[in-house]
């Protein structure tokens, strides 16, 4: 299966912030703009390293700029955190039971709040 990445808006910061693919290659330290091409086209994903690069140069958080994937995956993990703090309720042998049950509260509460801007 062919991984896709979703990096619609690397471009549209970049054009905005007026920098060529060179200008934020040289940046990134790899003087290759098919380095950024790439990241833009979804060809491949940035690096750890890139994405904070990234989010230093145009100065948007990552998960800003990315605020519809960070949405679903919200939901999908909002979702999974309620399942599993729904049956931890009956898991009474689990002696970490509340501290896990409180864990996953603070992420259901996460997965359910606006996201950082």
């Amino acid at each position: 299966m062919k991984r896709r990445i979703i990096t619609p808006y690397l471009r549209t910061l970049r054009k905005k912030s007026s920098l060529s693919q060179d200008d934020v290659a040289l940046l990134l330290g790899t003087f290759e703009r098919t380095h950024v091409s790439r990241h833009e086209i979804g060809k491949c994903a940035p690096s750890l390293v890139d994405y904070l690069a990234y989010e230093l140069i145009f100065g948007v958080g990552i998960g800003a700029a990315y605020d519809n994937e960070r949405t679903k995956i919200a939901k999908r993990l909002g979702a999974r955190a309620r399942s599993l703090h729904e049956s931890l309720g009956y898991r009474v042998s689990d002696r970490l039971r509340s501290k896990k049950r409180q864990s996953l509260e603070q992420i259901i509460k996460r997965c359910s709040s606006n996201p950082p801007k």
